[in-house]
């Protein structure tokens, strides 16, 4: 509710700047924090809003405009949204559930989480109150840990919470708007390479059941993303018609995927088995993998533990290791075969769901052995 006028109760005092002719008022905001104000009031005496005053008038009347000042400083405050940064994001969370994978949740979570944490205290004050110079900030000591791409997502995170403050009237402006992420240096760059078709085969052998499944689920419908395989239901496999019906939880796109032959024969197996099984088997192709708590890791520790990658660390020491392998090299190496197989580009993209040319381009990375291939097929000469 919004006070009264004239109603403030905390204490200030009057005191004296060095580079300053006018009397400064120092308070106690509605906020918690310490406030320092001038007055306008000549300390010295001397014309204030047209009226002379002596030395000690003008401090009677600095006394009057500083208890003005710390009123209505005090009225904003309250008749302003004091939403706080953690009910921001307590909302954003909220509005999420059931709307996106339990992946994607997971994750902003997680960027929430951080960015609370860095905050501090000033998580429980006004979101209105965090600035574009407090987010230059966080991005600084984010960046002295993990690369740009990890900064980015998580600045994406935070302002989408942000644009919906300004959506509902919470904030003015979204602080993270014209912010630049400081770009990888050359030694942290990391190429996630395509999985070769001997790996694949040696993860499909070696990996634990369901991560197994994991792995075939994902080449079968063309490279589909962690969150979607772990989430995948069993009433997306259409098996009169031989087809897989999916809704991706990053992009929301519609894929109807054809199932090829031997994919086909291996779900239909595992399908009739789940539904004797009953329970969550029943409905999910994955009923244990998705609960767990950090799949996407769980999964880069089998690939290093089978010799299959490279692994390293960033030069500052603090950033954690890095693998060249992980789940979603699975969709580059659906990308690269397609290519390799002399698939239209159009077609390639349609079946792993990308929408732009330039996104699916960027997941083909040839082995050395397909550019061998590749290479071989041109003219000779003499």
């Amino acid at each position: 509710m919004k006070p009264a006028k004239n109603t403030y109760t905390g204490s200030f005092s009057l005191n004296k700047a060095a580079n300053s002719p006018f009397w400064m008022v120092s308070f106690t905001g509605a906020d918690g924090r310490q406030k320092r104000r001038s007055t306008k009031v000549p300390h010295a005496g001397g014309f204030y809003q047209g009226e002379r005053l002596t030395a000690a008038q003008a401090r009677k009347r600095a006394e009057m405009v500083a208890y003005s000042i710390a009123t209505q400083e005090e009225e904003e405050y309250h008749a302003a949204d004091n939403t706080t940064m953690r009910q921001l994001c307590d909302t954003m969370l909220t509005g999420k559930l059931g709307r996106v994978s339990t992946a994607t949740y997971d994750n902003a979570r997680t960027d929430y989480k951080q960015f609370l944490t860095y905050l501090a205290r000033r998580a429980d004050e006004p979101c209105r109150l965090i600035t574009r110079a407090d987010i230059k900030a966080w991005i600084i000591s984010r960046r002295a840990s993990v690369r740009a791409k990890t900064v980015q997502k998580a600045l994406t995170a935070i302002r989408a919470a942000f644009a919906y403050a300004v959506d509902t009237e919470i904030v003015a402006k979204n602080p993270c708007d014209g912010v630049r992420i400081p770009p990888d240096s050359r030694d942290e760059k990391i190429l996630h390479e395509a999985f070769t078709a001997e790996e694949v085969q040696l993860l499909l052998d070696k990996l634990p059941d369901e991560w197994s499944s994991a792995v075939r689920c994902c080449i079968g419908t063309y490279g589909q993303r962690l969150g979607d395989i772990l989430n995948l239901r069993w009433d997306a496999f259409d098996f009169a018609a031989r087809t897989v019906h999916l809704i991706t939880g990053k992009t929301a796109r519609e894929l109807h995927q054809p199932m090829q032959p031997d994919f086909y024969a291996w779900a239909l197996a595992r399908y009739t088995a789940a539904q004797k099984a009953g329970g969550e088997a029943a409905i999910y192709v994955h009923p244990n993998l998705r609960h767990h708590t950090n799949p996407s890791g769980e999964f880069t520790q089998l690939v290093r533990l089978h010799g299959i990658g490279l692994q390293g660390r960033g030069l500052a020491g603090s950033r954690r290791t890095w693998h060249s392998k992980t789940f979603h090299s699975l969709r580059a190496t659906v990308a690269t075969m397609l290519q390799a197989a002399g698939v239209s580009q159009g077609m390639a993209m349609e079946l792993v769901g990308h929408d732009s040319a330039v996104v699916h381009a960027a997941y083909i990375r040839p082995t050395t052995e397909q550019l061998r291939t590749a290479a071989a097929k041109l003219p000779r000469f003499s």
